[in-house]
């Protein structure tokens, strides 16, 4: 599985999920015991949960805002209701809210890059540019960042699915992708393309404006869309995301903080979270459920609006009716325990979540974030998915915790990432 290609219901949430106004929710993570949200701090960015952008009635979204300029200079703007994606990497500004002239991202021989970001059920397509990203203290400069557009240069015809080029498509003004990657596809992509190659194909080079101008390329990885963080000057070992707990029926909207670093000042220690070390070619880990069960691939992951998990046959929890068929509406709430282990299968962690009918929660048109939401991680219609059975640990998971993400190859006070911590 390929980085941004790794199949996960991110794909949902900035697409159909967001156009219905459907939402995920929390898991039930109240009563965990110390959450602190870190107070102001130059190596601390206000997170919200809320209904995003004008119009977009996004439910169960984690933004941020961020200053996007042009390198070395003051020309910047700051775009707001920016969705935080722990499960991917990068920098994806919608071109109508970037409103800036940026130096384009170019092959040795002049042409523009382009990217082709697929997720579930659909993909953003756009020409890769040069920028410095402000965020609270912290810089990144000479970032490659992905211009969300269509227009300029046309959408290749292996670039499918449902079109998220637009604010009501995407969900959001952008998306920050601060997984554990350093790159958004890595050493893949800097292969040559061909039949035999393991290059999928994300990246392209525009030599033209015309139908056919771009056309699949290798891009090395200082090339390619990077994690911002890994940038800083300082701080760049990982993240925190921090949310408080919220009521089971749901909040109007959550305020939260995102820490930069891991370990590098006061309030950003670990302090006894436990450790799992994830993979590096997938930032996947292991979680059994029900306790008798097999266990299967597993992620964290905010640009997720909910837990998707397994499906009906495993779980014994019926899906909804449309236009929420691809949540879970038990009965009553479930009350249920799932157990998460690193691949070594050294350090094991139990969580316990609670899962309630999509149609009641989002029965609500008042709340942007809910409790107790999730669905099946196989698709209902199709009963397909290219992971398989897995276990996707959306935002809700976050609500109640803080949430460390260490980068891959950088040194932390719990050894090298990759890895997570809660």
């Amino acid at each position: 599985m390929m980085r941004s290609h790794r199949i996960r219901r991110a794909g949902l949430a900035c697409t159909a999920a967001a156009l219905l106004g459907l939402g995920a929710a929390c898991s039930g993570n109240s009563g965990l015991g110390r959450n602190p949200i870190a107070a102001p701090a130059d190596n601390v960015a206000e997170l919200t949960v809320d209904f995003g952008a004008p119009g977009v009635r996004y439910l169960n979204g984690l933004f941020t805002t961020v200053t996007v300029c042009v390198p070395g200079t003051s020309d910047c703007r700051d775009i707001d209701h920016v969705l935080v994606d722990t499960g991917s990497a990068g920098l994806r500004v919608l071109k109508s809210v970037l409103t800036l002239s940026l130096p384009a991202a170019t092959d040795d021989s002049g042409a523009v890059l382009a990217e082709c970001t697929q997720f579930v059920d659909s993909f953003i397509w756009g020409p890769l540019a040069i920028a410095d990203l402000r965020m609270a203290g912290e810089q990144a400069n000479n970032l490659t960042i992905q211009v969300i557009d269509e227009m300029t240069y046309p959408v290749p015809s292996d670039c499918t699915g449902f079109s998220a080029n637009t604010a009501q498509g995407l969900g959001s003004n952008g998306i920050l992708g601060i997984s554990t990657f350093l790159q958004d596809c890595g050493s893949a992509c800097a292969e040559p393309v061909g039949a035999k190659s393991s290059n999928p194909g994300m990246y392209y080079a525009c030599a033209s404006t015309t139908v056919g101008g771009c056309q699949a390329t290798a891009v090395p990885v200082s090339k390619q869309a990077s994690n911002p963080v890994a940038l800083f000057s300082q701080d760049n070992n990982g993240t925190i995301v921090e949310l408080p707990s919220i009521p089971a029926d749901g909040a109007p909207s959550v305020t939260g903080s995102l820490v930069f670093g891991i370990g590098t000042r006061e309030n950003n220690a670990l302090d006894g979270a436990t450790v799992m070390r994830v993979s590096k070619w997938g930032g996947t880990f292991k979680t059994t459920y029900p306790a008798n069960g097999n266990p299967a691939l597993a992620f964290v992951d905010t640009g997720s609006n909910g837990i998707y998990f397994l499906d009906s046959n495993t779980t014994h929890i019926p899906t909804c009716s449309n236009p929420y068929s691809v949540f879970y509406c038990p009965g009553s709430t479930l009350n249920l325990s799932a157990k998460n282990q690193e691949n070594s299968g050294v350090v094991t962690r139990t969580v316990n979540f609670s899962i309630a009918s999509a149609a009641a929660l989002l029965a609500d048109r008042t709340n942007s974030a809910f409790a107790n939401l999730g669905g099946p991680s196989i698709d209902p219609q199709s009963g397909t998915s290219l992971m398989g059975a897995y276990f996707d640990w959306g935002l809700p998971f976050y609500f109640g915790r803080n949430v460390f993400t260490a980068l891959e190859d950088q040194s932390t006070p719990a050894g090298v990432g990759p890895l997570v911590a809660f």
